[in-house]
């Protein structure tokens, strides 16, 4: 079997691609004839953590009110289950 051999045009392209490297390593900036990519940042917006606090909020509120009122109704017994005394 014979030795895959590069072409021309990859040899090109490998020698660019040392002269890019070896210009990033020592931090000189380069321009490309390419155009530049306009990264538009929009400001990240939170606005379902704010939801998810809410509802978490909510949701303990109400299991703290049910424990209360089961609490009460078994002192009171309004409520009574077997073997359980208060």
């Amino acid at each position: 079997m014979s030795k895959h051999k590069k072409t021309r045009k990859q040899k090109i392209i490998a020698d660019y691609r040392h002269q890019v490297y070896s210009l990033k390593n020592k931090n000189i900036s380069f321009d490309i004839s390419t155009p530049k990519m306009v990264i538009n940042k929009i400001p990240h917006s939170y606005t379902y953590v704010i939801s998810d606090v809410l509802k978490t909020t909510i949701l303990t509120l109400s299991i703290i009110a049910i424990q209360l009122m089961l609490f009460f109704a078994l002192k009171k017994h309004i409520i009574s289950i077997p073997n359980l005394n208060y």
